[in-house]
């Protein structure tokens, strides 16, 4: 078969078929289920995408609190418009401060940074019917 005839055959063929499918109620259906289920699942896969953004954010706040969390994000809004986009993205709103505040209990009191705490730590080796001999370091 020669590259003309092949070309041509695959022509008639594409034809018939599409021929078909439009005469065929049922596979005019099953074309129509397809392309909403690619619609659906591309939608789908942006509604997931925001809601891992919005649930990522409400972890940040409730782990490093407000205040830390506008120092983090603040240069990356330098220039943006109040209504774009990626301020409205990233920005603290309602629904994510709701859940950081019903997330937050759930991570332990943070120490505070630049603070010292004593921390009593052995600095000997004792043997198992000695007690270790301790002294108070301060960790910065």
């Amino acid at each position: 078969m020669t590259r003309d005839q092949k070309t041509e055959f695959e022509q008639r063929r594409l034809a018939v078929m599409r021929a078909h499918v439009q005469s065929d109620p049922a596979l005019r259906r099953f074309r129509r289920k397809r392309t909403l289920s690619v619609v659906r699942s591309v939608l789908g896969s942006f509604i997931v995408f925001g809601m891992a953004l919005l649930l990522i954010k409400s972890l940040i706040i409730a782990f490093e609190g407000p205040d830390a969390y506008a120092s983090m994000v603040s240069p990356l809004l330098e220039g943006q418009a109040h209504d774009a986009v990626l301020a409205r993205a990233l920005g603290p709103d309602p629904l994510s401060t709701g859940i950081a505040a019903a997330v937050s209990p759930l991570f332990p009191d943070r120490p505070v940074a630049g603070a010292t705490q004593a921390v009593q730590v052995p600095l000997t080796l004792s043997l198992p019917d000695e007690e270790p001999a301790l002294q108070s370091l301060t960790i910065p």
